[in-house]
């Protein structure tokens, strides 16, 4: 019998639990040993992690600089400590991450994934953390055609498309027709003066707008924003959370989701980083889902993995969404049968870049 491999997962930054599910179910098909180096946050709030984790191992920064690069240094003596030779940095970039690679031994191989694509063109930071990271995955192919790989570089894409899954019993869906929005209510992520305009030209509709992450209540923004839609005579079709939404309600109303709209518009500060710089994270939870995305006609143009989507003019909204609601069925039917979007495919690729082979079942 084979030997188990020790592989550390890492994220430390708090953020971007959406890809690490993923990333976990893989290499338990793989019978890998599975170590997730994390904030305690995260842990908490992702419980589907913990039936695929093995071991836990808490991080706490923001202590200090130097206390905070002797908790790299010492990441590091942990890793040799418990024969882990692969580490999966699930944001590989920013000061701690450097100094983990700066400390890091030489027998630890680093692979990184990038979510931001400028990290690639001149920042000195990625050039430092880059002379130990030699394998990145960034989260979208059409990303690979926008970087031009260093030497001994070894880049591939990667889709993060597992979400935590409950069972809903039909008392739990809501009537009529739901788009739902990805996070809170924010105006640098989301253009939401733009979106207002175009949500009343629905008001006569049996139509209803989720904004599914936590908006601030006390937030002077989120404020404003609700005045507007009471102003607008929206504030009745528009639900907002003013807490943190869990694993099953987050799946809940994904799932009774007509469409998914990202909210960004061109020429707006909201596309200023997305579907250039950066996907949404409507993006693969729509793909995951299979829920087809309400999004501007000039990105489908771009973007081979919105051709599946429903696309709208500011000008001609409301009888796009018309047309696009008379064909649900028929977007959803061919975001299930592409093969690109089931995460088992995505997870295959994953292992293979990872390990540089195939799956072993």
């Amino acid at each position: 019998m084979s030997e188990v491999e020790n592989v550390a997962v890492v994220e430390i930054g708090g953020s971007h639990d959406e890809c690490l599910l993923s990333q976990f179910f893989a290499l338990k098909q793989r019978r890998c040993r599975v170590y997730f180096i994390g904030t305690e946050a995260i842990w908490l709030r992702n419980t589907s992690f913990h039936a695929l984790v093995d071991v836990f191992y808490p991080v706490k920064l923001a202590q200090g600089a130097l206390a905070d690069f002797l908790t790299m240094r010492r990441l590091n003596g942990y890793f040799e400590s418990h024969n882990i030779h692969k580490v999966i940095l699930n944001t590989a970039q920013g000061g701690h991450v450097r100094n983990l690679c700066l400390t890091a031994k030489k027998s630890t191989e680093f692979i990184g994934i990038i979510h931001t694509l400028r990290k690639f063109n001149g920042s000195f930071t990625q050039k430092v953390i880059s002379k130990k990271i030699k394998k990145y995955l960034v989260l979208n192919d059409y990303f690979l055609t926008q970087i031009q790989p260093a030497e001994g570089q070894k880049i591939s894409a990667f889709y993060p498309l597992r979400f935590p899954t409950f069972t809903i019993s039909p008392a739990d869906n809501e009537s009529g027709k739901q788009i739902t929005i990805i996070g809170g209510v924010e105006n640098r992520r989301k253009d939401l003066a733009g979106s207002v305009g175009l949500m009343k030209q629905l008001a006569d509709l049996d139509l209803h707008f989720v904004f599914l992450g936590k908006s601030d209540a006390n937030n002077e923004g989120i404020q404003q924003f609700k005045e507007t839609l009471r102003e607008n005579g929206l504030l009745d079709c528009v639900t907002m959370y003013d807490h943190f939404v869990d694993e099953k309600e987050f799946d809940r109303m994904v799932k009774q989701s007509d469409f998914i709209w990202p909210m960004i518009h061109p020429d707006t500060e909201s596309a200023g980083e997305y579907f250039r710089n950066q996907i949404p994270g409507a993006l693969n939870v729509a793909l995951g889902y299979g829920i087809p995305l309400l999004v501007h006609a000039d990105f489908v143009t771009e973007w081979k993995d919105l051709r599946y989507a429903a696309s709208y003019r500011m000008e001609t909204f409301r009888s796009d969404l018309e047309n696009a609601l008379a064909n649900t069925e028929q977007l959803k039917s061919a975001l299930e049968q592409a093969e690109a979007y089931n995460p088992s495919f995505q997870e295959e690729k994953y292992l293979e870049f990872i390990f540089g082979h195939q799956v072993k079942k």
